[in-house]
């Protein structure tokens, strides 16, 4: 019995040894992809985003829980802002793939949880970043991370608590509370520094790319995404503005009945 019990041992530890092996490896394969360096006469991307067709009315989601540190009254939903020329704020552009260019920016960012909404309601960091997931309600929160690639995690957070989670792949990762069920956000861990998040006038820039043709997309967590080609020049600028599509719902076919 003892023979197979050593037997077993070793051979847990080996496949968690490897696992291990082939998990950091290809996080340093991933983070080696992209090379950082300084851009000498760099050109720009701007533009603006707009959601194509008609502005639909603002959507509310209704509390329901905790009213006392949560309120009464129900809370405007970030899934869809837009304004009335049709500009949308919080969509995120970036370059699709580029190997070499500017490095990335310093700093660690967070999403904080006050009055049982998530802020900001889409953060963007490089991947490898440690993130600050704070708690600033009295109430206890449970972060849920709906995440393929990075570790996925379910975790409660204590009122003015606080978890700290590194992540090492690139991902779009959807964030929810499971005990209020109205709080959503957005962590979109990126492979290269050329992102940027729209305003509310639906603007964007990309400053510092170096001299090229590019694919660059822009994702909207209700519209999904869509992307252009753009060829940068040294030193220059270069439009790029993007209309969405708001996705139209389909139908469920009736079955027949069999007579």
């Amino acid at each position: 019995m003892k023979k197979f019990t050593d037997r077993y041992n070793i051979c847990f530890l080996a496949i968690a040894m490897l696992s291990l092996v082939l998990f950091f490896g290809n996080s340093r394969n991933i983070l080696a992809a992209y090379e950082e360096g300084d851009v000498s006469n760099g050109g720009t991307i701007t533009g603006t985003v707009k959601l194509a067709g008609d502005v639909p009315a603002a959507k509310t989601l209704k509390v329901d829980k905790d009213q006392a540190t949560c309120g009464h009254d129900d809370i405007p939903s970030e899934a869809l802002i837009v304004s009335g020329d049709g500009a949308l704020k919080n969509v995120v552009v970036s370059i699709v793939k580029i190997s070499k260019g500017k490095k990335f920016e310093e700093g660690t960012a967070s999403i904080d949880q006050k009055g049982c909404v998530f802020f900001p309601h889409v953060a963007m960091v490089p991947l490898g970043s440690t993130i600050e997931l704070l708690n600033s309600d009295d109430v206890m929160h449970n972060l849920h991370s709906w995440s393929m690639k990075n570790t996925a995690f379910n975790e409660g957070v204590a009122g003015h608590g606080k978890l700290s989670k590194t992540f090492v792949f690139p991902e779009t990762i959807k964030m929810t509370c499971d005990v209020h069920k109205w709080m959503t956000s957005w962590l979109i861990v990126q492979a290269n520094p050329y992102y940027a998040l729209t305003g509310a006038d639906g603007k964007f820039k990309l400053e510092g790319v170096p001299a090229g043709t590019y694919t660059v997309q822009a994702w909207q967590e209700s519209l999904g995404k869509t992307t252009q080609e753009v060829t940068v020049s040294a030193g220059g600028e270069v439009k790029a503005d993007f209309e969405l599509t708001k996705k139209e719902k389909k139908k469920r076919r009736r079955r027949k009945k069999v007579k």
